[in-house]
Order: structure tokens, then sequence, then C-alpha cells
């Protein structure tokens, strides 16, 4: 019948009109499916067409974004032929002012701290700084955003990713307990079995949770020589992402690990003694991120969203994977608590122990490592901290890295500033 033909389309029609408001309604972006010639195969994430591509990206933002306060999220641009473009950042205002206020206030010769939200990848806080007195003199201005550039040993950061590969051998956790000769923080030949020594040391053993806490070098060293061989500790560098270029929104120099060409070498790069083994503070916060995501890391971004003048989106962050690799749930797992006792105990316990009296702190997993070492060419210090908080009951995890380059005094330790940052990052 004639009614009843239109009462359905009435129907219809408010179903649809529904389904219309409902799509205009919803804040997140629908990104429409492409297809590929077959018409019917979807297109990978890195083949969808945007008028900018990620490498013009990098000239969006300002010199002096990363390094100047106040910090801002929308920023203006001009694009290559002139036009006014709006770039929407990821940076939050709150936690790029704290970083850029603690590296002022403890003024180091360079700074340079990065903090990442691991569940989504987006750089929440990204500042670096340099001293007046320093002017290029350890590493050159031109090099930009110090947060980018691989030019500071990792030192013992890099007993992370030898923790990983010995913790994916059968029958080794973080219980298992080791022999060590001598000081802790020294590297001798004599204490990896490679010479002897005039003097009579006793051995001790000491648990791997406690070798990776307290940074005790010999332990690492003898990791080197006896369960790597020189390409296998190569292939484990490149799993986090060493020796091969980082995806990132701006332009980042990678990280390298050198290719050891004797057992003492072998050691040197397996505990991080070493100075041609370099990364950079991105890179650092992603190493210290990994294993909280068990290889679930996304692939970081800074820029959200651009603009252009006429209201035209040219560009928005499309979510992918990052360049890690890791598989084993178990050592990540293994890692996670190693890298909590490193804060609980070991050689970071210090600087986060004005936190632990909040009662907040309670709720919150914090863990990471320590490292400092000589820079190349020059006797001032590098010091690092990178590690990561997580609180489950806000669903919140973010990873943080923090360099600093010492004059002829220490002003403060890198752990402190990144203790001071995960604390305003998880009250958020």
């Amino acid at each position: 019948m004639p009614w009843q033909r239109i009462l359905f389309a009435g129907v219809v029609f408010l179903v649809l009109t529904g389904f219309v408001f409902l799509l205009v309604g919803r804040q997140t972006k629908l990104v429409p499916l492409l297809v590929a010639k077959d018409s019917f195969s979807p297109l990978k994430p890195d083949l969808w067409q945007q008028s900018l591509k990620p490498g013009e990206l990098a000239g969006l933002l300002p010199d002096n974004y990363f390094s100047t306060p106040p910090p801002t999220t929308v920023i203006g641009s001009i694009s290559k032929t002139g036009s006014s473009l709006t770039v929407f950042t990821t940076i939050e205002k709150k936690l790029q002012l704290s970083l850029l206020t603690l590296l002022r206030r403890y003024h180091p010769q360079l700074g340079a701290g990065v903090l990442v939200n691991l569940k989504t990848g987006a750089i929440e806080a990204m500042a670096y700084y340099r001293h007046a007195d320093e002017n290029g003199s350890i590493l050159p201005k031109e090099l930009g955003n110090l947060c980018l550039v691989s030019s500071f040993p990792a030192a013992s950061l890099f007993k992370i990713v030898t923790a990983y590969g010995v913790l994916e051998k059968k029958g080794i956790s973080r219980h298992t307990r080791f022999p060590v000769v001598g000081r802790h923080h020294t590297l001798y030949k004599f204490q990896l079995g490679l010479s002897k020594s005039r003097y009579r040391y006793q051995s001790s053993e000491v648990s791997f949770e406690k070798a990776f806490a307290r940074s005790v070098n010999p332990v690492f060293g003898k990791f080197g020589i006896d369960y790597f061989a020189a390409p296998e500790l190569l292939q484990l560098a490149e799993t986090f992402a060493f020796n091969r270029p980082l995806s990132f929104d701006l332009p980042v120099s990678s990280s390298v690990v050198c290719c050891p060409e004797t057992p003492y070498q072998r050691a040197e790069t397996a505990s991080g003694f070493i100075e041609t083994t370099t990364v950079s503070p991105l890179h650092a916060a992603l190493i210290a991120g990994a294993p909280l995501s068990s290889g679930m890391l996304p692939q970081p971004y800074i820029i959200a969203r651009v603009i252009a003048e006429d209201g035209a989106e040219l560009f928005y962050h499309q979510e992918r994977q990052s360049d890690f690799g890791l598989v084993d749930k178990k050592a990540c797992a293994e890692l996670v608590a190693m890298m909590k006792a490193t804060v609980k105990y070991g050689t970071a316990s210090k600087s986060f122990r004005h936190l632990k009296k909040r009662r907040s702190f309670r709720n919150w997993e914090v863990g990471g490592k320590t490292g400092s070492l000589d820079m190349p060419d020059s006797d001032r210090r590098c010091e690092w901290f990178a590690g990561f908080a997580r609180y489950q009951k806000i669903d919140r995890e973010v990873a943080v890295a923090l360099v600093m380059v010492h004059g002829e005094k220490r002003t403060i330790s890198p752990g402190y500033i990144a203790a001071e940052l995960l604390a305003a990052a998880m009250v958020k």
C-alpha cells in the first residue's frame, strides 16, 4: 500500500540522517579506506596520500621551538609556497614548561630531555638547553635540537639492550647469580678472565637484577664475551633500532654501535663502557619504554595536524608501529622488574628519594637505568637517566630520557629532573 511505502521511506530517511549526524559529531578522525589497483586490497598506511609528506614537516617548526619558553601547542608557520599554515603539536604545555624550567634552573653545559606517551607515541615534552659558556665547544650549534642528536655516548643505557638479549637465553632470569671479581664499576681484563692480576681478588656473586640495578660492569662485560659473538651483538642492537634510521616527524640522527673486533671490545660494548656507542635522547626514551610496552610500542610523533589558510587539512598523524621488535614478553617483564629495582635500591634511588615520600608514589610503577661516561674528545662528563612510569588506575604509561653534560662542577643528577617530570606527568 502507498502509506506503507511512505512509512518505510520515512524510517530509512531518519536512520540515514541520524547516521550522518553521528559521523559529524565524532571527534576522532575517520580515515577513508583506500584501495589498490585490484580494487579490493587495502593500501598500507604509509601509502595513504596527504598534501604534506613526512619529510616536509621538519621545516614547519621554528628553530627555537624546543629551547625557548613559553611553550605553545598551536603555532603559525609558512609553507614553501608562502601560504600560512597552522600546526598542531602534541606538546603538553605544563610538562614542557616544567622541563624547560628545570634545565634552566640547574644550567648544565648541555641538557636535553624527552617525555613520550607510550600508549599513543605522542611526544608530550621535548626540550634542550645550552649554557651560554658552552658556545658550541662540546657539540656544534649547527646540530640544532639536541634531543634528536645521537652524539651522546649511551654508556650504561646499553645494559638495557644487553639484559634483554641475555634474558632471552634459556634458564636465565633476574634471580640468576653471576660471579664478579674486583670493583663493580671498573672493567679490567683480569675481571673478564682475559689476563691475570698481580693482586689477589676473592670473587663474589650477585644476582642479575642487582648487577643491572647497580650497574656492575664486569658482569655485563662477561655477557659480551660468553653469550654474544660480534654479529649477534650487532643484531641485538638493531632490534632496539641502533644502526638504522629512526622513524619520526623530524630528522633524527641514527644511534650507532660499532662492530667489536676483540673479546675485550665485546665486553666494552655489552657493558656500555665505550665511547663509540652513541644514542639520541629521543631514542633513549624509546629504549626505556620498549620493555614496558612488550613490543607494542607505537611510532613516536610530534605533529598531530597541519591546517591550511583556507581550512583544508594538509596533514594528520596516522598511527603506526615503532621500529622496535621486542617479541619475548617474558624477557620484557623480567627487564621491567630489573629497571624498577634501579629506582628502588640501585643507582637511581637517591634521585627518586623525595618522590618516595609522596603517598601517590605507591600507586606508580617507576623504573629506569642510569649511565655516565666522558664525552668523546672532551673531559666533560655525560650523564643519563632513561626510564618509565605507569599508573594503571588512569591507564597512563610514559617514558622519559634526560641527558646532561656537566662542566667543572656537577649541578644536579638527570635522574632528579626525570623524577620531577614523571611526577608531573602522572598527575595529569
